[in-house]
């Protein structure tokens, strides 16, 4: 082995075990705060809007301290099941896909089975994925894979958590 071959090898070597380690240290990084649906803190969300056809639309607004549903009628709001829409706003994001390499009517978004408002950000919750147990999610024109138990329906109706 030439003089000139065993430096390349030595600089390859050097730059696979440096992307190596960017790699791994970008997994963890990811690992301990994953992507999210939006930035938005849950605890200072104060209005959230629902509608899962073919039921009627739910508005819920926070009033001195705790949650009520102002449409389409006024009431107390279950404070716990309120919160659990809200949290829906940092679900975690499994990843993200170009809008422009999916078709909304093949991943059920042309006509969202959901569709949330929190604080302005609108969350519209299509099918499952083919592979893995995942919902496509539509956030500002973005296509997002989340896990299938992270979604409005099951939220309303899910005890505890």
């Amino acid at each position: 082995m030439t003089r000139g071959s065993r430096h390349l090898a030595i600089l390859a070597t050097l730059a696979v075990a440096l992307v190596a380690a960017v790699l791994i240290m970008g997994r963890r990084e990811y690992l301990r705060h994953p992507p999210t649906l939006t930035t938005l803190d849950p605890a200072r969300i104060s209005r959230i809007e629902l509608n899962i056809p073919p039921l009627t639309a739910q508005v819920f607004a926070r009033h001195g301290g705790g949650w009520w549903r102002i449409e389409p009628s006024r009431a107390r709001a279950d404070a716990a099941r309120v919160q659990r829409l809200a949290n829906l706003a940092v679900t975690p994001v499994a990843r993200w896909l170009p809008a422009t390499e999916i078709q909304p009517a093949k991943v059920g978004l042309q006509h969202p089975s959901a569709t949330l408002i929190v604080d302005g950000a609108k969350l519209e919750y299509g099918g499952l994925s083919a592979i893995g147990d995942f919902r496509y999610v539509r956030v500002d024109g973005k296509i997002a894979l989340v896990p299938r138990q992270y979604s409005p329906e099951i939220m309303l109706t899910k005890p505890g958590s």
